[in-house]
C-alpha cells in the first residue's frame, strides 16, 4: 500500500504544479514588459528543457551512488530553490514597479 500512496502523492504534486510553467510564461510581458517578453520567455523555455534534460539523470546519479530514499529531500531542495528564485524575482520586479501602480 506504501507504493501505492507514494504514487498517488506524486501524482497530486505534479498536478499542482502543472499550471505553475503556463502561469509564469503569462507573467512574463507584465514582469519584464511587453518589448522584453519574446527574449524572456525563450529563456524560460530554454531553462525548462534544460531542467526536463538534466534533473532526472541527476537524481539517477544520486540514486545509484547512495539510496533512491533521498528522492523527497532532492525534491524539497528544488523546492526550496524555486521558492527563493520566485520571490527574489517578486522582489526585484517590485522595486522597479512605480509605487502604487498595479499590475495591469
Amino acid at each position: 500500500m506504501n507504493t501505492e500512496v507514494a504514487l498517488l502523492g506524486l501524482i497530486v504534486i505534479g498536478l499542482g504544479c502543472a499550471p505553475i510553467y503556463p502561469s509564469i510564461i503569462h507573467e512574463t510581458p507584465s514582469n519584464f514588459g511587453k518589448e522584453n517578453s519574446q527574449t524572456i520567455i525563450g529563456i524560460q523555455m530554454a531553462s525548462a528543457y534544460s531542467g526536463t534534460t538534466f534533473i532526472p539523470p541527476l537524481f539517477g546519479l544520486v540514486a545509484s551512488n547512495l539510496s533512491i530514499g533521498f528522492y523527497p529531500v532532492y525534491l524539497a531542495v528544488f523546492a526550496l530553490l524555486i521558492l527563493i528564485m520566485t520571490e527574489s524575482l517578486n522582489r526585484t520586479v517590485d522595486n522597479y514597479r512605480p509605487m502604487g501602480k498595479l499590475r495591469p
